[in-house]
Parts: structure tokens; C-alpha cells; sequence
């Protein structure tokens, strides 16, 4: 299972699409690169680190049975995802940028993220060609989301696992 600096790239990573957005719409309004440059290096930063973290932990994980009773496509939270986080982005120029509240806000979440024990998709892995799914065990354990590159219909369909976080799963059976 993952640990804690594992969960808190997980979690940071997501945001790596609102830096590039972040950066357009400021470079956009307020025709200057600094901030810009900075938000996407840290997005791409993220990424970076994401993905290293993610081969590892493919490679490291060990398989473990799971028995299902229902499994649900969750693909349907990328909609979301651009409604709640990417939209309102989209207009986001900030006039009084302050440097020391921004660090402070980054400080709480990046505190809080490690703490948190909910598994969402990462919209990194949905753009490289994963599934996400929500599975119901049959010891009665809700509201796990699998990531998976094969196209699930059946909970019988699934047998084999690696789990990545307490409620997220990694189809162990890649093809």
C-alpha cells in the first residue's frame, strides 16, 4: 500500500491541469511570464513526480484477491471535474497576488492531503487511457474507486487487485 508522500503526490497531481490553466488565463489577462512559468513548472513538476510514483507502485504493489457484488463505470466525474475546478478557473486573474496567504492555504492542504482517506480519480491517469470504476466488496466495503486500463461490465470480471490507498484499487490484471 502506498504511504503518506505517495498519497499526498497523488492527491497535489490532480491539480497539475489547473496550474496550466491557471497560467494561460493570468499570462492571458495579465501579459506577464512569471507567474505563468511558475505554475507550469509546478504542474509539470506534479506530473513528473506522479508518474514516477505511480510506475512504482505498479511494480511494487502485490495482487490480492478481491470478491465484488457491484461494480459501476465512474468516468462520468471528468465532466465534473471540468465543471467544478477547470471552468471557473477559466476567468481567474488574481490582482493582489499575496505571496504569503497562497503559502500559507498550500501549508493547510498540504498538511491536510495525507490525512484524507478518499480515493479520487486523477484526471493525469484518465488523459493516459485509465478507467475508474466504483466497487462494492462483498464483506460490505463501499465506495472504492478502481483504476483500470481494461473495460469492466461484470463484478465477476474482476478477481485480482493491488491497492494502492485504503479506497483505491489498481486492476491488477492489465492487459
Amino acid at each position: 500500500m502506498g504511504n503518506i508522500l505517495q498519497r499526498l503526490i497523488y492527491n497535489l497531481s490532480a491539480m497539475a491541469p489547473l496550474c496550466f490553466i491557471f497560467a494561460l488565463v493570468w499570462y492571458w489577462q495579465k501579459k506577464t511570464m512569471k507567474i505563468p512559468c511558475i505554475a507550469i513548472g509546478i504542474g509539470i513538476a506534479l506530473i513528473i513526480l506522479f508518474m514516477i510514483s505511480f510506475a512504482y507502485g505498479k511494480k511494487h504493489l502485490a495482487p490480492i484477491k478481491i470478491r465484488t457484488s457491484d461494480i459501476a463505470p465512474y468516468d462520468s466525474w471528468v465532466i465534473m471535474y471540468i465543471i467544478t475546478y477547470m471552468f471557473p478557473f477559466a476567468s481567474l486573474a488574481i490582482e493582489d497576488f499575496n505571496l504569503i496567504i497562497c503559502v500559507v492555504i498550500g501549508g493547510v492542504l498540504i498538511m491536510a492531503v495525507p490525512c484524507v482517506n478518499t480515493a479520487i480519480p486523477n484526471p493525469i491517469l484518465f488523459l493516459r487511457g485509465y478507467h475508474f470504476y466504483q466497487v462494492s466488496g462483498e464483506n460490505g466495503i463501499s465506495g472504492c474507486v478502481l483504476i483500470s486500463r481494461r473495460r469492466i461490465r461484470k463484478a465477476k470480471d474482476l478477481k485480482m487487485v493491488n491497492r494502492i490507498f485504503d479506497f483505491l484499487f489498481l486492476d491488477a490484471e492489465r492487459r
